[in-house]
């Protein structure tokens, strides 16, 4: 299977030492920017959680085996996710003022829990759903910090956020394809394997820093619809359902509680 991927440099669209023009924060506003920050602060690091997931994937604790053409696909994946963290280091630091040092020493102090995810990394098709599902969650949830955050700092930082959408899209591309391609005879147990894992999400209500279910540290921020949404697109993709409305697609970016401008980060 040939698998897709967003090919971009990191150094062409943002440099390490980016600096903001003053004229973008001060459109942005003093609340904008705060809530970008606290946002910022949550998702550099769940990036680099990618790795502690890899590591556990491809190390001697895990007791399946590893597809040839998932393990490929995993180390392209790996790739992207790293990149993401280095991108995300220079929006948060270009934003915040924060260090590199020390986003780089808070990411070294994290403890990561595995054993409470554990249904979702016990056999490779669990995995690939939760990975599909993962994906095109942070594909709409990015998309969302684009129209929110990342557009109203200047055409570097937005340029980012427009690459990670397109790369999380990619990722859940592949697992949809692998999914197709390794267990197209357990295709009728997805839409049950999703509703496990979103009860698995919800009744965690915290995020265990080892990449899967990070979205569960934001559910304030998604409108009630949003796993819904997530799952109709995965059964679309498989052949399984008819695909959301464009609209209903777009609410999940654009929906904002009742009396906000915008979706506050706790």
């Amino acid at each position: 299977m040939k698998l897709v991927q967003n090919s971009w440099n990191l150094g062409d669209v943002i440099s390490v030492n980016h600096s903001i023009p003053i004229k973008f924060i001060e459109a942005a506003g003093a609340d904008n920017t705060e809530n970008f920050i606290r946002l910022l602060a949550r998702d550099v690091y769940s990036e680099a959680d990618s790795q502690s997931l890899y590591d556990y994937l491809t190390g001697p604790d895990r007791q399946w085996g590893l597809s040839t053409e998932v393990f490929a696909f995993l180390r392209m994946w790996l790739e992207d996710e790293l990149k993401h963290y280095r991108a995300i280091q220079r929006v948060y630091r270009a934003v915040s003022g924060v260090s590199y040092e020390y986003i780089e020493q808070q990411e070294a102090d994290r403890v990561h829990e595995v054993e409470p995810i554990n249904f979702v990394l016990n056999n490779e098709f669990t995995f690939l759903v939760a990975l599909a599902f993962d994906e095109f969650g942070s594909t709409l949830s990015y998309r969302r910090d684009l129209q929110e955050y990342y557009r109203h700092y200047g055409p570097e930082v937005a340029s980012v956020c427009q690459h990670l959408v397109r790369d999380e899209g990619a990722h859940a591309q592949n697992a949809i394809q692998l999914l197709i391609e390794r267990h197209g005879h357990r295709l009728d147990e997805v839409e049950e394997t999703l509703s496990q894992i979103i009860e698995l999400e919800a009744s965690l209500g915290r995020y265990c820093k080892t990449f899967f279910l990070d979205h569960a540290q934001e559910q304030d921020r998604f409108p009630p619809f949003f796993n819904e949404v997530v799952v109709q697109i995965i059964l679309s993709r498989l052949g399984l359902a008819d695909k959301p409305s464009g609209a209903r697609v777009r609410e999940t970016w654009n929906w904002k509680p009742v009396g906000q401008h915008l979706t506050p980060v706790a």
